[in-house]
């Protein structure tokens, strides 16, 4: 799973730190010293969610809806 990172600059401004290793501790570790590094203040790191489309539920899943019918069958 990937990760990205929050921190806020000196003005208030979000920044986003890309490029976090992919376990949730060393993402948060890497996050916090990257933050440092450059000035910031670390906030926070959310996992980066991949290919799922946006819209509603019964249109995101249909497929899945239909693989499952057909090995019931």
């Amino acid at each position: 799973m990937k990760f990205y990172g929050i921190a806020v600059n000196t003005q208030n401004k979000n920044v986003v730190i890309n490029n976090l290793p992919t376990d949730c501790l060393g993402a948060v570790k890497k996050a916090k010293r990257i933050a440092t590094k450059e000035g910031l203040k670390f906030q926070f790191v959310k996992p980066a969610v991949n290919g799922q489309k946006e819209g509603a539920t019964l249109t995101k899943f249909a497929a899945q809806r239909k693989n499952r019918k057909s090995v019931k069958r």
